[in-house]
């Protein structure tokens, strides 16, 4: 079977610029001491370096992404693409200096880290310079490995909420909707750092089941200076909510969707562990109780869970749940993806099932995932197109063709929150598996 080069989302790839590191400000797992529980997780070794990608510094080309040498396509510019590894690390949400290869905790507050894209590279003692492979410094000492991280490599919220990118590619928001309210939105620029709201106008409509709007409300600065928020009486969940936001007064309404299934809640760092005897906490008041706002019921899912592996025919690794894997997990099956078409026929159904739960269930920020392995899975079918009589090659290709599209604008609209363009760009590609099922149905 013909192994794909992995080409990341442009949204990810957006300001990917080398910016010289200061001495010291990003921690590797060698220099960061981990918690005596956790095993630090060891650089990858020159067989298992990520590839070489190929970036434009270009400004407004910076989504150009080549797996080979080349120039940057604008004939203004001409400049010569500049080669990156990028690959996934993990990050403190807290302590964003703190970057390690793999999974563990934060070694000031005990959270966990989460994962980010970031470039890869090894530095000399006494230079600046990023070195793309790793090896051994004049002096004879190994070059030490560094993560940097990248413009959209971060997308992780921090406040528990639902997270997206606007359509600009720098201004980001994350919503939220915490126990007692209001709904808040934070925003950040494109490294996930906090930025003022001074110019921001934006509202909410609060929809029912039908998308109808119920109430409006206008967003108000909230007390930290990268917010904003409203009340929102009489809510229940699911609770959706459609923002609609300013960035200045000339500029033009950007649309967010968000479904809350319950309260968002905020990271909390793991308690001090302790031997000591802990007196236990006196519980709330009648005053108290009495205040505290009910919890909805949370409704059904809207779409029936995935069957598991031995329902489909699938081994356990080829039908893992998309949104439990990471970027590199999923690149690593789809290296491993079956070689005949009812496995493939059946994968491409099972990465459809997720698709749709996630779109009916408003998580818009993780379709990404079982998109880029369906139409992987799309790929590797149109490579069986000769089984077909001829007469259905065309219908097979096209069928592909309109399929891996609509992955990519999922993608795109997952991570900009729309949900007018996410339902879209689904019933494309709803249609477009069927047509490649119905393909191989009439061989």
């Amino acid at each position: 079977m013909r192994v794909r080069h992995i080409v990341l989302p442009a949204a990810l790839l957006i300001g990917l610029v080398t910016i010289p590191v200061a001495r010291g400000r990003y921690v590797s797992a060698a220099q960061a001491k981990p918690p005596a529980q956790a095993k630090p997780v060891p650089p990858p070794s020159q067989s298992e370096l990520p590839p070489l990608s190929y970036v434009c510094l270009m400004a407004g080309d910076e989504g150009v992404l080549e797996d080979h040498p080349g120039t940057c396509p604008n004939p203004k510019c001409g400049m010569k693409l500049v080669p990156v590894r990028l690959a996934t690390a993990y990050s403190s949400i807290l302590h964003p200096q703190i970057i390690r290869p793999g999974p563990g905790k934060d070694p000031i507050d005990g959270t966990d880290l989460v994962p980010i894209t970031a470039s890869m590279f090894w530095v000399c003692a006494g230079s600046d310079e990023h070195l793309l492979d790793p090896g051994k410094c004049s002096d004879g000492k190994p070059r030490e490995v560094r993560y940097e991280r990248r413009a959209h490599g971060d997308h992780n919220p921090r406040h528990g909420g639902q997270f997206f990118m606007a359509d600009d590619s720098w201004h980001h928001l994350e919503g939220t909707y915490p126990r007692g309210g209001p709904f808040r939105v934070f925003f950040y620029d494109d490294f996930t750092r906090p930025i003022p709201v001074k110019g921001f106008a934006g509202a909410i409509s609060w929809l029912d089941a039908n998308e109808q709007e119920l109430a409006s409300f206008p967003l108000k600065p909230g007390r930290a200076s990268n917010t904003l928020e409203t009340p929102i009486k009489g809510a229940a969940f699911p609770l959706k909510v459609k923002l609609r936001v300013q960035f200045d007064a000339k500029d033009k309404a950007r649309v967010f969707d968000f479904t809350f299934p319950e309260f968002t809640k905020e990271p909390v760092a793991p308690a001090a562990i302790t031997t000591a005897a802990q007196k236990p906490a006196a519980g709330p008041s009648s005053a108290t109780r009495a205040a505290a706002p009910a919890t909805p019921a949370a409704a059904p899912a809207s779409a029936a869970a995935a069957p598991p592996p031995a329902a489909i025919g699938l081994t356990t690794d080829a039908a893992t749940p998309a949104q439990a894997l990471s970027r590199t997990e999923a690149e690593q099956l789809i290296q491993e993806m079956p070689n005949n078409t009812a496995a493939l026929l059946k994968l491409l159904e099972l990465r459809g099932q997720e698709i749709k739960t996630l779109v009916d269930d408003g998580n818009f920020g993780m379709v990404w995932v079982p998109t880029m392995l369906a139409k992987e899975v799309a790929l590797a079918l149109g490579d069986h197109v000769n089984e077909l009589p001829e007469r259905q090659h065309a219908a097979l290709t096209s069928a592909v063709r309109r399929l891996v599209l609509s992955a990519w604008r999922l993608d795109q609209f997952g991570d900009l929150g729309d949900r007018e363009k996410i339902t879209g760009a689904h019933d494309t590609f709803a249609a477009a598996a069927a047509d490649i099922k119905a393909a191989y149905a009439n061989r």
